[in-house]
């Protein structure tokens, strides 16, 4: 019910970010990775050689996220999303017309820059900045633009690269966001000053939220610098990095190689296709059920926790070779996702002022797509050094656990205050 209530309440605002979410899809790997043997076929790559691109292509555009993504605080948010589709479809023309692996390279750091980064950046932080009383919830509706993309998409663009080839489907793509996301976006948000806005420039308070879904706060003022340390000075931060860095690194190392783990267990790769719809039923139930909770507890009290079902899931995987199980350890993991991708973005705005949120956001995603893009390469080197998988499931729970402990020590006093922003109390 209280979904209902917030859609009626922000309809625009939320569809603005569901919007972004929903078009990050051209930059995704599971969408770039239906194009990949086209792609090799043409420009006579074989396909390792294509996965060491995309793997520096991937770590080039995180490092370069941190910069970009800061901008956001600064600028209109409309501006920055505009400018963001832009860039996005000039990678899908960038790459329809690369006819040498220097041109293919461009393109794909294009169009990982825009995708993956920038237009997930523009979705979680202009919810995360906008809402504040229904933060979870907010994030959990703007969230959905990603599994609707994945449900949707695929097929989609299948149909379009068998009946007009990969360069037209590409070129199309660019014409789409160009004449279907760029309008809706300006007729979603334009007239919403309060949205569009940069954040005032606060000196160590909490930017006062700007809409009757957040709550209110006291407005910095001149003559209060804050002297507390930044984020990023804390022992907080790097506590909690690991958390942040393990679900993406762990479950792209796993889904990557998910084909040697079915084979050493003798079970069908079909039962892991099959358990890819229950991932992503579970990763919307996840997201969904979380947003309450983030909203009632806080995104920090719930952060230390979120690994479990995933652990849990990883317990299952290790000790039975029963195919059906895999379909439980999918949810499992499903959940965690779900759980992982709105609590890494409501936990921003109760540490940092509002006016930071893009800066530490973009900076933090750019650690979990390193960990992603390093996953399979240290799961390599374990299959390389002889080590079983059972062995290897076992170390991934050791370490998720220790990662989990770490999180939750975090929060022990001294560690970190935010600088004008109380602890959220449960309601």
């Amino acid at each position: 019910m209280q979904f209902l209530i917030l859609l009626r309440e922000a309809p625009r605002q939320l569809a603005f970010g569901a919007l972004h979410s929903f078009g990050s899809s051209f930059g995704q790997t599971f969408l770039v990775a239906l194009f990949v043997p086209f792609i090799s076929a043409s420009l006579a790559l074989n396909e390792t050689e294509f996965a060491n691109i995309y793997a520096g292509i991937t770590i080039a555009s995180a490092l370069c996220l941190p910069v970009v993504g800061r901008w956001i605080d600064k600028v209109d948010i409309l501006s920055y999303s505009l400018a963001t589709m832009g860039l996005l479809a000039l990678g899908c023309v960038m790459i329809s017309l690369a006819s040498n692996v220097w041109m293919l390279i461009a393109a794909l750091f294009v169009l990982r820059l825009a995708g993956q980064g920038l237009m997930t950046h523009v979705s979680m932080t202009g919810i995360a900045r906008y809402f504040s009383r229904n933060r979870g919830r907010a994030l959990a509706i703007a969230s959905f633009g990603f599994p609707l993309a994945e449900a949707i998409m695929p097929a989609t663009l299948l149909a379009l690269i068998a009946a007009f080839g990969w360069r037209y489907t590409y070129a199309g793509s660019a014409v789409f966001i160009l004449l279907m996301l760029v309008p809706i976006a300006i007729w979603l948000i334009r007239r919403d000053a309060k949205f569009r806005n940069a954040p005032a420039k606060s000196n160590g308070s909490k930017s006062a939220p700007a809409d009757n879904n957040s709550t209110t706060a006291e407005s910095p003022t001149p003559d209060s610098p804050s002297d507390h340390p930044r984020l990023f000075k804390s022992l907080y931060v790097w506590f909690c990095m690991p958390m942040l860095a393990a679900p993406p690194l762990i479950m792209t190392a796993l889904f990557f190689h998910q084909g040697a783990i079915a084979s050493h267990k003798g079970i069908e790769l079909g039962w892991f296709a099959a358990g890819f719809t229950v991932f992503a039923i579970t990763s919307v139930l996840g997201a969904f059920g979380s947003g309450p909770l983030i909203d009632k507890h806080s995104a920090r009290r719930l952060f230390p926790w979120h690994l479990i079902p995933m652990m849990v899931g990883i317990v299952i995987l290790a000790m039975t070779n029963t195919p059906w199980v895999i379909l439980i350890y999918m949810g499992l993991v499903g959940i965690t996702v779900g759980f992982a991708t709105t609590l890494r973005t409501a936990i921003i705005p109760e540490l940092v002022p509002l006016d930071e949120i893009g800066a530490i956001r973009s900076t933090l995603t750019a650690v979990m797509v390193l960990a992603s893009a390093m996953g399979p390469a240290i799961y390599g080197w374990m299959f390389a050094a002889d080590i079983s998988i059972a062995m290897m499931l076992i170390i991934t729970l050791i370490a998720s656990g220790l990662v989990s402990v770490a999180s939750w020590f975090s929060e022990r006093p001294g560690f970190y205050v935010p600088p004008g922003i109380a602890p959220k109390e449960a309601d």
